[in-house]
């Protein structure tokens, strides 16, 4: 196993940890001392930067292997999911709808079906610029999600109350206009893969 191989899985890995550290607390508990959801930030921004870099070693040291090939989008997608799926159980502070999952994870069930059709065909879809751009929305929004919570755990721990309370009045409209971006990225890349590939699926 290389080391591009190596940060893929250690991303698997690590959305367990993520996970438990996110629920260390019941939804609806104060955030005061609420260190789990700070360590769970840090662990999905850092699983994320390896999103980049085992693209980047796979590609600039020609470590591109099957298993590879094959654990890099499962890695992103469960990622993401995981994220989204927390984060609809504490709705009260990720401010996260649970249609926007639906639809997120309903696009990637979609697109997965069409390149399994295509790839029966001889067809390999290759990421489109729509495709990464709905990556990028997608990780901006739950890491700006996870960050606001971050921040609100430390002004309720430091009892920083005048300065919390500002806060609170307006990360909020923030999170939900960010989510919105993204599930309408990811409705057009959803789009913009069937447009492209209509055919193989009219066989």
């Amino acid at each position: 196993m290389n080391l591009a191989t190596k940060l893929t899985v250690a991303r698997v890995i690590a959305i367990p940890v993520f996970m438990l550290a996110f629920m260390w607390q019941s939804p609806g508990s104060s955030l005061m001392e609420d260190w789990g959801k700070v360590t769970a930030t840090v662990i999905f921004i850092l699983a994320a930067i390896t999103d980049y870099y085992d693209g980047y070693l796979a590609r600039r040291y020609n470590m591109i292997t099957t298993f590879g090939k094959f654990i890099d989008p499962i890695a992103d997608k469960l990622l993401v999911s995981a994220a989204l799926i927390v984060m609809v159980a504490y709705k009260e502070i990720t401010y996260t709808s649970a249609w926007i999952v639906v639809i997120i994870i309903a696009r990637e069930f979609s697109v997965t079906g069409l390149r399994l059709i295509c790839a029966e065909q001889g067809k390999v879809i290759a990421a489109s610029p729509a495709g990464k751009f709905k990556t990028v929305t997608q990780l901006v929004a739950i890491i700006t999600a996870l960050i606001f919570i971050s921040v609100r755990v430390i002004l309720e721990t430091k009892n920083l109350t005048e300065y919390s309370n500002q806060f609170n009045a307006y990360y909020g409209y923030v999170i939900q206009t960010l989510m919105i971006i993204a599930a309408i990225a990811t409705i057009y890349s959803g789009y913009d893969y069937f447009r492209k590939n209509k055919l193989f699926l009219e066989k």
